[in-house]
């Protein structure tokens, strides 16, 4: 209560610091200097994405070349390593002071002119990742760290690991209406089981999950539950890996960051499928109603491709059942498939003709650019079989 009570008091004293800032950020802006504040999300995936995605515009040349921009950290970063090399690429203000200016300025017209952030916050329409190399780097010191500790922990010099990301309760409980997001982590056994024959070390993410990640195989591994975690090696994981399996939640964005393939599995909402980053595959929950699963042009008329709560889907009578374990198995092969050069995915043309290149709704701007992104090969396949079938029924009835 006390520090509560003197963070309060320091920000009425600096207050009217912070109103001449914005008087200076205006002035300077009249001579072509642009100083701008971006604020740094305290949720990984924002935090991740949004400054990488902002990195990338900014060095194809999208944002003000007369810009100078201070970023600040809108609340406790949920990575302080991730912070720490966010340090070596962005001017970060520690203090916070500038969370002050950023309000003060929000007070006036034009205010939007002096914030610093990427066009559409963590999703890169302008394929600018896949042309440029990471900005988040790791020091040679803390590479050989990392491989320390996978020695300690006894993997062999070498070996290939892929991340598994599964979202579940134990979450952001604090955002349960995101549950419908969430799946079993049992249900990827099987998929682990066979990436391990193939020579992969598995590795079970996340900082806080809701049950072990029990699969009796030495090459399974669950970081998540088992005692091993670390923030530091969480970072080291997602930039060293060969690939990562994930629900498509916060903790993916590093692998993105450092422009490593991501199979989503138990993807929703539907619409909002990562479409831009290239050598990865996607498999989506399945929509049910009235008992009958719902074909990708029934889920994007059903109302709910862009449902952002478990109680939208509610609303419109849909049931989501999670991937079967076989589907996730035949999709991770796949995927180490891709990853290893065996095959490439066919071009998924009328599939992808027929995907919506939508608005977001709560910013107005473009949720996707150039298609890079491929479905699960035998996932999809699965579907057009069930939609020939129900057309050969259609017409003999």
């Amino acid at each position: 209560m006390y520090i509560n009570r003197l963070q309060k008091a320091l920000r009425v004293t600096l207050l009217p610091l912070a109103f001449a800032c914005v008087g200076i950020m205006r002035l300077l802006a009249h001579f072509g200097v642009l100083v701008r504040i971006g604020m740094l999300y305290p949720r990984l995936g924002h935090a991740v994405m949004n400054t990488e995605v902002y990195l990338c515009e900014r060095r194809a040349g999208l944002h003000p070349k007369r810009s100078f921009d201070v970023w600040t950290f809108k609340g406790d970063p949920a990575s302080a390593t991730h912070a720490r090399l966010l340090r070596r690429c962005l001017l970060i203000d520690r203090t916070c002071f500038t969370r002050l200016v950023a309000l003060v300025n929000s007070l006036f017209i034009g205010w939007e002119r002096f914030i610093a952030q990427p066009e559409q916050l963590d999703r890169d329409i302008h394929n600018l990742l896949e042309r440029h190399p990471p900005h988040l780097r790791l020091t040679e010191r803390e590479v050989r760290r990392g491989y320390q500790q996978l020695a300690e922990w006894g993997l062999p010099p070498g070996a290939r690991i892929v991340c598994l990301m599964v979202r579940d309760a134990a979450y952001l409980p604090q955002l349960a209406y995101h549950s419908y997001r969430d799946a079993d982590v049992d249900t990827y056994e099987a998929a682990t089981r066979a990436l391990a024959a193939r020579g992969y070390y598995i590795f079970r993410m996340g900082s806080k999950v809701a049950k072990r990640f029990q699969v009796n195989h030495p090459r399974v591994i669950d970081f998540a539950g088992d005692g091993k975690y670390s923030d530091f090696m969480s970072v080291w994981l997602a930039a060293h890996c060969s690939f990562v399996i994930s629900t498509s939640t916060g903790w993916d964005a590093l692998a993105l960051a450092f422009r490593k393939p991501i199979l989503y599995t138990n993807f929703v909402p539907f619409e909002y499928l990562s479409t831009f980053w290239p050598r990865s595959l996607a498999i989506w929950k399945h929509h049910y109603k009235d008992g009958r699963r719902l074909s990708p042009a029934e889920i994007l008329a059903s109302g709910v491709s862009q449902a952002m709560t478990a109680q939208e889907f509610t609303d419109a009578g849909i049931e989501l059942h999670d991937n079967t374990p076989a589907e996730l198995r035949d999709a991770a092969l796949e995927m180490a498939d891709y990853v290893e050069g065996r095959f490439r995915p066919e071009e998924q043309q009328a599939f992808w003709d027929a995907f919506p290149r939508a608005m977001s709704p709560y910013n107005n701007r473009p949720l996707h650019g150039e298609i890079r992104l491929r479905v699960g090969s035998r996932f999809l396949d699965d579907y057009r079989k069930e939609e020939q079938c129900s057309k050969a029924k259609a017409s003999s009835a």
